[in-house]
């Protein structure tokens, strides 16, 4: 039963099949989409300033006025709460003649990041988009669609913060539907939405066909420091989702992240979810309020379960009376005992520690050949581990307690403690206590059957482990692609969780006890010598490098992220890492090379101003004297108020990020000279440190670069660098 439900997760997890160019005109087309995208994309990476970046943008707005759109170009300066600023050009298409107000957003972006194609992240969205503007240019709905390409996402999220700094623009705006990537394949999740967001899960429920979604995702999203263009339009109250593949998570933010690797039916998964979404949000009232957040979740990707938040706790709070019950009904009919009860409980959390602990050790053993790898070119092993440990601990804690608890004693305390759990996560976690909830009423029901009309143990195995696998097994396989090889002993505790369900029954059969968990440790052992068999990395899986070459002024160098044998002998590296940076927190390292002067102009920092009066204010020219695309100021002012960069103030910061050692600040543009304008509550000096850069590495620089590439790894993120650097006091 159990292996069932896992295959048609597999089979669920695979999305729909790609549809063809001759599919419907009113359906979404991969085959159509993916047309768009190599026509607008393209295969080089166009990063904000770049001439490729530009030519993207032409060709999307002539490709919307193809389909008979009006275009227009949103060219503004806009900065981010964390001081990092461009100028950007959102692309923004309408249908024509239609001005009404309270519009929905289709939201994607079009810039990648210096080191790659940016074909996923995000040309499937931009090329999603357009597709649907096609299949929904003649239909016409309670509120107009307005389809908003932004720039500058990569850069921090700057083509919104441009578009929401415009009152003009965001007066008429109402909701928001974005689409993002972190990675290449899988599933599309929605994993974000806007806050109260009852009337959204309603609708989503209603609406979203083969639905890979749960508040869990929201609340975790919220907990971390992410962000996409939708935290930008959340924070100046507009509703909205978000939606994200997360499949091939080492493709992201890479040269790998190409037109080779976008997968149809990934984008076919986005296009059925976006488009079915437009066409429900675009019918309902975008203003409408709610009381507080769902809990909702996908089963098995077929429909959305849902319920206001606020009735989580008395869910949980019942099922646990019910327990409690069933318990005393079945302690007074002699079934069983409250000390066994007692231990069932504590069998329960021996469970979870001994799985938790074990799943470390698992990890450990698994990984001895992986190094330091997050992601690993052949992970099925090692998730195959955790799955097993967790599975292997259940069934030897049961085995341990079965003698004195029965199996009544060790299925009415595994069943208090998923309600005990299923009251924290209400109160503390209350999107994810769904996991916990719904397993606990099916624990509750049966208890409460086995003590009324004898309900066979066999069948309230069957069905408590049927509903925690649904729910549970989900995570069991996302959550090693959403964080890698760190979180596999959590999984391990997971499959553990569900396996409570059925341990009381297994083992209470003795001729099942031992095959079945020599079965476990076998292949426990086999998959721990797979995994440490199969490479680590590979072409198609390869470790994350960038090279950077440093002119600081005194001792130019190469800077590495760490340290391989073929980059090693292509330049005289130091054995230890060195600190390359005091302004950080904490302090950045990195391995490094002697390099030779190229004799690089730095860039120049001009005081225009300096005035004196109730502190200190400074107006400062910032300027690449070589025209690198990307500039930044780094100062220490311990009495630092605020700062305009080219006119403009910062957005607040509403979400704390560290990064920066204490009284330093930051300054980051995307551009080769801005106009930066700094308030100091006291007249004192300040330590700056002055910095341009540009892309990728010098010819000096080749060698290294194929190293490198020969020793399967690739650059990542803003990928090699070529900077100067220079220190002085203001």
């Amino acid at each position: 039963m159990l292996a069932a439900i896992l295959g048609v997760l597999l089979l669920r997890m695979r999305g729909p099949s790609p549809l063809p160019e001759t599919a419907p005109a009113s359906s979404f087309s991969a085959a159509r989409a993916m047309a768009f995208e190599r026509e607008i994309i393209g295969t080089a990476s166009h990063p904000v300033g770049s001439a490729a970046h530009d030519a993207v943008r032409e060709r999307l707005a002539s490709r919307f006025r193809t389909l008979g759109y009006d275009v227009a170009i949103q060219r503004t300066f806009a900065c981010s709460p964390y001081v990092t600023c461009a100028p950007v050009a959102n692309v923004i298409a309408r249908t024509p003649g239609d001005a009404r107000p309270d519009a929905l957003i289709l939201a994607a972006h079009y810039d990648s990041v210096p080191a790659g194609p940016g074909a996923s992240d995000d040309g499937q969205g931009v090329a999603a988009l357009v597709e649907i503007a096609r299949a929904l240019r003649n239909e016409r709905f309670r509120n107009p669609i307005v389809y908003l390409i932004t720039d500058a996402e990569e850069v921090a999220l700057l083509g919104a913060e441009g578009f929401v700094a415009d009152p003009n623009l965001l007066r008429n705006a109402a909701g928001v539907i974005n689409i993002e990537a972190r990675g290449t394949d899988g599933p599309s999740f929605l994993f974000e939405t806007s806050r109260q967001n009852e009337w959204i899960a309603r609708t989503i429920a209603s609406a979203l066909p083969r639905p890979a979604t749960s508040s869990l995702y929201y609340d975790i999203y919220e907990l971390l420091p992410n962000d996409t263009d939708l935290t930008v339009f959340k924070r100046v109250g507009l509703a909205g989702i978000g939606f994200a593949n997360i499949g091939q998570p080492v493709h992201y933010h890479s040269p790998l992240d190409n037109l080779d690797n976008v997968t149809l039916s990934t984008l076919q998964h986005h296009g059925d979810h976006i488009l079915a979404m437009a066409r429900a949000f675009a019918a309902a009232d975008l203003r409408q309020t709610s009381r507080g957040n769902a809990v909702w979740f996908d089963v098995l990707s077929f429909f959305v379960v849902w319920w206001p938040q606020r009735y989580s706790l008395g869910i949980a709070i019942l099922s646990l009376v019910v327990l409690l019950a069933a318990s005393f009904l079945m302690t007074r009919d002699g079934r069983t005992r409250s000390r066994a009860i007692t231990l069932g409980v504590l069998s329960f959390f021996l469970t979870i520690i001994v799985s938790l602990v074990v799943g470390f050790a698992g990890n450990w053993l698994a990984g001895l050949r992986a190094g330091g790898a997050v992601w690993v070119a052949y992970p099925g092993a090692s998730i195959a581990t955790a799955w097993l440990i967790g599975i292997g601990a259940a069934i030897v804690i049961a085995q341990r307690f079965i003698k004195y608890a029965g199996v009544d004693g060790l299925f009415l305390g595994h069943a208090i403690c998923w309600s005990a759990i299923a009251i924290a996560l209400a109160i503390f976690l209350p999107g994810g206590s769904y996991l916990t909830i719904v397993p606990a009423l099916a624990f509750a029901i049966c208890a409460l059957l086995r003590a009324t009309v004898k309900l066979s143990e066999g069948a309230s195995a069957i069905l408590c482990a049927a509903v925690a696998a649904i729910l549970i097994f989900p995570l069991g396989l996302a959550l090693y692609v959403a964080l890698g090889k760190p979180i596999l002993p959590f999984i391990a505790l997971l499959i553990a969780l569900v396996a409570t369900a059925f341990t009381p029954l297994i083992a209470s059969m003795p001729s099942l006890k031992r095959p079945i968990l020599t079965a476990l440790a076998i292949a426990l052992v086999a998959c721990i010598v797979i995994a440490n068999i199969v490479p680590a990395y590979t072409a198609d899986s390869p470790r994350h490098l960038n090279i950077e070459y440093v002119d600081d002024g005194a001792a130019p160098r190469w800077q590495a992220d760490e340290m391989l044998p073929a980059i090693a002998q292509a330049a005289h590296f130091d054995a230890a890492p060195k600190q390359i940076a005091d302004w950080t927190a904490p302090p950045a390292n990195a391995i490094v090379a002697t390099a030779p002067n190229l004799g690089l102009a730095p860039a120049e920092l001009q005081v225009i101003g300096d005035e004196h009066q109730n502190g200190r204010h400074l107006t400062l020219h910032l300027h690449s004297a070589r025209n690198a695309p990307r500039i930044a100021l780094i100062f220490r002012a311990p009495s630092f108020a605020s700062m305009r960069v080219n006119g403009i103030v910062p957005p607040p910061v509403t979400r704390r990020r560290g990064g920066l050692a204490e009284g330093w600040h930051r300054v980051s543009v995307r551009a080769t000279e801005a106009t930066i304008d700094l308030y100091l509550t006291r007249n004192e000096p300040i330590d700056a440190v002055v910095i341009d850069g540009s892309y990728g590495l010098p010819p000096e620089g080749a060698a290294l670069a194929h190293a490198r590439d020969t020793s399967l790894a690739i650059p990542v993120q803003e990928g090699d660098l070529t900077t100067t650097l220079r220190r002085m006091k203001l």
